[in-house]
């Protein structure tokens, strides 16, 4: 799917087991790669995009996500939009990157929104309306594949764990909560703030500075579904949920409607805290809306607009 999904775990005592746990669930992972990863053309999501035009029958696991995606396009109104596919096409998201010519683009933002793909739940059956269109699921895949880790974790006798999945973090505790770093904007290397996470979800949707043809533009790559164009920002938005899938989601969201809009979205909506970075001439602002618990990394100087 894209990225790289590390974890670690604390089971009950015996190592063993543990370890089992471990491959188990990273197995899980694996076997959603056939169902979710958009850059294989055998993946079942791949063969659904190709399908496009006629009824799909999917399975359990890729009717949840697009479920789940399709409830959050309802709940943004649309800033996270999952048929976003003909765009990341055209932008060559999983390639090199490339700038489309105006007439491709246009033809490709014709063929995305979320309004128009018909679900049907009792056969777990999706139809995109005509040729063309298709479903990104690259952020919320991940996501999705999270909480099936979790599950798999659990199962095995797991009683703390914390894994990361390309940018999406899920933190499993019932004794003391994990303690997870938020990157500066624009340098994945540099740690900014420190969030401790019980039995939560993180998701960051950053964007790059550097534009297409970006050596990481593939993985940070965010478009306005609206426009079909990169988001404008070197800001950077974290969500924290119960859910992974959700976290994924709204953190795409918000980027996309910008600081004013996603702080006015994160007061009428519940269920999820918010962390906002952004670069300035006097070093990193932030703003956090429903997170009790937040505090700059040793070393950085951050400028705080907005916190509880």
């Amino acid at each position: 799917m894209g990225a790289a999904c590390t974890a670690v775990a604390e089971g009950r005592g015996d190592s063993a087991a543990t370890a089992r746990a471990l491959e188990h669930a990273l197995d899980e992972i694996a076997r959603l790669e056939d169902v979710l990863g958009m850059a294989r053309s055998t993946s079942e999501i791949s063969r659904l995009n190709a399908a496009a035009g006629e009824r799909f029958t999917c399975s359990s696991d890729l009717y949840a996500v697009i479920d789940s995606a399709m409830r959050a396009a309802d709940e943004t109104d649309g800033f996270y939009d999952p048929t976003i596919e003909p765009l990341s096409r055209v932008w060559d998201v999983r390639g090199a990157g490339r700038v489309p010519p105006a007439d491709e683009l246009a033809a490709a933002r014709a063929l995305v929104g979320w309004r128009a793909v018909f679900l049907e739940p009792g056969g777990h059956t999706v139809r995109l309306p005509r040729p063309g269109r298709g479903i990104d699921l690259d952020v919320v895949g991940r996501g999705y594949a999270l909480e099936r880790l979790a599950d798999v974790l659990r199962e095995g006798g797991i009683v703390r764990a914390l894994a990361d999945f390309g940018g999406e973090t899920l933190a499993l505790s019932n004794r003391e909560p994990w303690q997870v770093t938020v990157a500066r904007p624009g340098d994945p290397r540099a740690p900014a703030v420190r969030l401790a996470l019980t039995n939560a979800a993180l998701s960051t949707a950053p964007q790059s500075r550097r534009g297409i043809g970006g050596e990481d533009v593939r993985h940070i790559l965010v478009l306005d579904p609206r426009t079909g164009l990169p988001v404008r920002t070197d800001a950077s938005v974290s969500v924290v949920a119960r859910s992974a899938t959700r976290a994924a989601a709204l953190s795409s969201a918000l980027l996309v409607m910008g600081r004013e809009r996603a702080a006015a979205f994160t007061a009428a909506h519940g269920g999820f805290g918010v962390l906002w970075l952004e670069p300035s001439e006097d070093g990193l602002r932030a703003w956090a809306w429903n997170l009790p618990s937040v505090a700059a990394e040793a070393g950085v100087n951050i400028r705080w607009m907005d916190r509880p």
